[in-house]
């Protein structure tokens, strides 16, 4: 979707996880109040980037949100909840 914040989201029915970046300056954040709704686990009304890291212990995937400077602003790891194979 076209959004113009960050923030990290947890649906409580289903556990879907949803990330969201917004745009990579601040002058074009905003359009949502700086008020978290229930299921959001973060919420940041700035510009940034997001990134992800695989790690092969655990395995791990570990989503970062930035802001436009490169700090990190959230971090959440998620935990392999089984092994499977193909």
């Amino acid at each position: 979707g076209d959004r113009h914040w960050q923030y990290a989201s947890v649906d409580d029915e289903t556990g879907l996880r949803e990330f969201a970046c917004g745009p990579s300056s601040n002058e074009h954040a905003g359009g949502f109040p700086n008020r978290p709704e229930p299921e959001h686990r973060y919420l940041r009304i700035g510009g940034g980037f997001l990134t992800a890291t695989v790690s092969p212990e655990g395995p791990t995937l570990t989503v970062r949100h930035h802001d436009i400077a490169g700090g990190v602003q959230h971090s959440t790891v998620l935990q392999a909840e089984s092994s499977f194979s193909f």
